[in-house]
């Protein structure tokens, strides 16, 4: 899917990428436009916040995707080297390890479909929620999917439609764009948890090795090295993206909100079904978020608390190495909004 708009890191089409930012570009350009024309209108404003504040994180997400898409290719190649008999020692250790793979499969799937839900419902909304004349005229209302400035008048129904169908791309590459962004995240952060889950059980059965120590110590620390800079990696590529989306995310709940209380009061309830998706969809995500980063908090403690259990006072030539690795494990893994927040459960009710 990501290939679509040529931001697949492995194999990334710089050619159509440019051509889709453009267009993605234009877009936002027209959305501006027409929010200044909105002006002082609240009820217009706020239609279009709705709409802008969306558009703009996944604006963001996608610009970022292209910016660190040479970083995120070097983690996706390092993870496909785990998915070698090689990469464990034991059967129990790919149990461990499918186990994170697994709740990463579902969480895409749940963001993929809301997502897509999204996208798929707003673009049809005139369609399926159309709006009624004002003041009672009977003269037909040409309403369009999103609120992009159109530089021509719209006075018959052949144009209306070529307008229309002109703004299909922008849903698909938006909407691209996005998943790509949030099945990425979902994908590697599991990944890297999963690894850690492994490591701090290799780590715990340092204290059983006795002579095989310090050769397994040397192993454990190259591949907590190695974990540690594919997580730092993640955490920065997705910092500015997270926080974009954060902040919009917070604004866009109590606008969305609003909405679904004032088409309640206005009594048009058949146009609630976007906005119930739309509010679901944003509240989903930033959960996502959240549960990725707790996982990631939870595996780097544990990773450090097991070096701290592993017996390392029993080996003197070795309690240097392991100082050094507690000493870094202070500082757990986990996402953050740009430098400002690190998303973990308490970020849901704060």
């Amino acid at each position: 899917m990501s290939k679509c708009i040529g931001v697949w890191p492995l194999e990334p089409n710089y050619y159509l990428f440019n051509i889709c930012f453009v267009y993605f570009t234009y877009i936002m350009i027209t959305e501006l436009i027409n929010l200044f024309y909105c002006l002082p209108n609240l009820k217009r404003v706020i239609n279009n916040l709705t709409e802008s504040l969306a558009f703009t994180h996944m604006y963001v997400r996608t610009l970022m995707l292209r910016v660190h898409i040479k970083k995120l290719g070097e983690i996706i190649s390092e993870c496909l080297k785990d998915y070698h008999v090689s990469a464990f020692r034991n059967s129990e250790e790919v149990q461990e390890f499918l186990m994170y793979v697994k709740k990463g499969k579902f969480f895409v799937k749940a963001a993929a479909i809301f997502v897509i839900s999204t996208a798929a419902s707003w673009f049809i909304r005139p369609i399926t929620s159309p709006s009624p004349p004002p003041n009672n005229e009977t003269s037909f209302t040409y309403v369009l999917p999103y609120k992009f400035h159109v530089f021509y008048k719209i006075s018959d129904y052949r144009t209306y439609v070529l307008t229309y169908v002109s703004h299909s791309p922008f849903a698909v590459i938006s909407g691209v764009g996005a998943v790509t962004s949030a099945w990425l995240l979902i994908i590697l952060s599991f990944h890297v948890t999963g690894k850690l889950s492994v490591l701090a059980n290799r780590i715990h059965a340092l204290k059983y090795k006795g002579v095989r120590f310090r050769s397994d110590l040397n192993e454990i620390i190259s591949e907590h090295s190695r974990l540690l800079a594919m997580g730092e990696g993640i955490k920065s590529s997705y910092a500015i993206a997270l926080l974009i989306y954060f902040i919009n995310g917070t604004i866009l709940l109590t606008i969305i909100g609003y909405q679904i209380l004032v088409t309640l009061i206005s009594g048009v309830s058949h146009n609630l079904m976007p906005y119930f998706v739309f509010i679901l969809t944003v509240y989903l995500v930033i959960s996502i978020f959240c549960i990725l980063s707790e996982h990631l908090l939870a595996q780097s403690n544990n990773v450090r608390d097991a070096f701290w259990i592993c017996g390392w006072y029993d080996h003197p030539d070795c309690m240097k190495d392991i100082a050094f690795c507690i000493n870094r494990s202070q500082k757990p893994l986990g996402l953050t909004a740009g430098n400002f927040l690190t998303f973990s459960n308490s970020t849901l009710t704060d």
